[in-house]
């Protein structure tokens, strides 16, 4: 099986998606637990206007919650894929601007749990979570393709 193929295959979707719940699930409940230190968080990305911190603080957990139950329990699984891959790129854009400007702060990806700071491993770590996401959000080759090339001659099916 080729790789392409390997990496769209159900097993290895179905895998990619629990990984993506587990790790949104893991990061929404962590920040729950401390809403005010995860706004300060938040604040120190300079990103926001402040009148959205506190929204933004209360909001974004539950967002991560919900998208990773969709993920884990396989209900609109693609959705909640896509929307991950979204937080996820969102995320790593964030990182991306407090690195470039030079800012020493707490990532704030799984509360007050994980005190790494952003920096080029978190960039880093981020696009191999996002690289998971895709594959989660391109979902599975479906059964009823039909073969390419020499596994065509193989099962018969020579049709144009």
């Amino acid at each position: 099986m080729s790789p392409a193929r390997w990496i769209r295959a159900s097993y290895c979707v179905r895998g990619c998606e629990i990984a993506t719940g587990v790790i949104l699930a893991w990061a929404g409940l962590a920040k729950i637990g401390d809403l005010g230190s995860f706004a300060a968080q938040i604040h120190n990305f300079r990103i926001l206007p402040v009148a959205l911190e506190n929204l933004a603080a209360m909001t974004l957990p539950w967002i991560e919650i919900v998208v990773a139950l969709t993920l884990l329990l396989g209900m609109r699984s693609r959705d909640g894929a896509r929307t991950a891959l979204v937080l996820l790129v969102v995320f790593t854009l964030a990182v991306v601007a407090a690195v470039t400007r030079g800012l020493d702060i707490e990532c704030g990806c799984f509360g007050t749990a994980d005190a790494s700071h952003v920096g080029w491993s978190k960039i880093a770590e981020n696009v191999g979570l996002i690289a998971i996401a895709v594959i989660a959000a391109l979902g599975p080759v479906a059964a009823t393709e039909r073969p390419s090339g020499v596994a065509r001659l193989e099962t018969g099916d020579v049709r144009s």
